[in-house]
Parts: structure tokens; C-alpha cells; sequence
């Protein structure tokens, strides 16, 4: 498996979209790389106020957004 097109290496990759999932407080996450950035899925937990809620949150990141979320932007 190649790195993406814009050749970022993948650890530095995967290291950048973990801080984004954590930010959002995602859990069970699914990324998939595809040709302009990647797709990252997961459920998010909140408080209603009387129970917990459960959502799921897709989010697509572009090779822009991924080179932005990498420098710590």
C-alpha cells in the first residue's frame, strides 16, 4: 500500500487524524484512504441531560485539510 498522493507519511498521517477523533470525543473509528484525502467514521457518546446519546459522525478531510491537521492547524 502506497502513502496518499500527496505523500504524507502514513504514521504522521494516522497521528494527526487520532488528535482529530479524540478532539471530537470519537470512539469505534473507521478511516478510509481515497483518492482526495480520507473518510473517518465514528460514534460519538453525549449527555442529554437524562440519558447518554450515541450519534455518528462522518467526516471527509481533504489532502488540504490533512496537510493543515499534520503542521497542528
Amino acid at each position: 500500500m502506497k502513502p496518499p498522493a500527496k505523500n504524507f507519511p502514513y504514521p504522521e498521517l494516522l497521528h494527526a487524524i487520532g488528535k482529530f477523533v479524540t478532539k471530537r470525543g470519537m470512539s469505534n473509528i473507521c478511516v478510509m484512504e481515497f483518492e482526495n484525502g480520507v473518510i473517518v467514521t465514528g460514534i460519538v457518546l453525549y449527555n442529554t441531560g437524562e440519558t447518554i446519546g450515541r450519534r455518528t459522525e462522518t467526516h471527509v478531510l481533504s489532502f488540504d485539510d490533512l496537510q493543515r491537521l499534520i503542521k497542528g492547524g
